[in-house]
């Protein structure tokens, strides 16, 4: 599968390309040195359900911690103190809350470190010439090619949205 990529001097320049190719049919990816709302819109991304994750996560830490405390202190090893009940909710909730918390942030941080794709050291987009500046100054839209659905000259229709340059990268990751 052959990825092309096009450089746009603004992130408004890029923002109009990503609406006339994305209405067209290609399956597009923007990078850029800085968030850009509109482009969210014009990609038409999906909101991140990351939120919803690290909350059930939470709940499970939260979960798996009150029911470890009470399987230790009220059913495998009950002791008697002053009369006081084997189960005593009381005394689980420090370790409860702080394991939900734990919970959460370990998978919040595990799932945008996948998401984001900061695991993956190299990819072929580092070696097309000049996007690096896309850490600083650049604005790159790629664009997948080989696919069935997608139109076979998507350099035309990619040099139709007046790019700075267009540039071919590998394939896959």
């Amino acid at each position: 599968m052959t990825r092309l990529l096009a450089e746009y001097p603004t992130a408004d320049a890029l923002v109009g390309a990503v609406r006339v190719l994305r209405d067209q049919g290609y399956r597009l990816e923007a990078y850029t040195p800085y968030p850009v709302p509109e482009l969210d819109r014009a990609l038409a991304a999906p909101r991140s359900r990351l939120s919803y994750a690290a909350f059930l996560l939470g709940i499970f830490g939260a979960a798996a911690a009150y029911g470890g405390q009470w399987l230790i202190s009220a059913y495998l090893y009950p002791i008697d103190v002053g009369g006081r009940p084997l189960h005593f909710p009381l005394a689980f909730v420090p370790i409860t809350f702080e394991m939900g918390i734990l919970a959460t942030a370990l998978g919040a941080f595990a799932a945008v470190l996948v998401l984001a794709r900061l695991v993956v050291l190299w990819d072929p987009l580092f070696e097309v010439d000049g996007f690096a500046s896309a850490t600083g100054t650049g604005f790159w839209l790629e664009v997948r090619a080989g696919e069935p659905d997608v139109d076979a000259d998507i350099r035309a229709d990619l040099a139709a949205t007046d790019p700075v340059r267009i540039a071919e990268a590998g394939g896959p990751p």
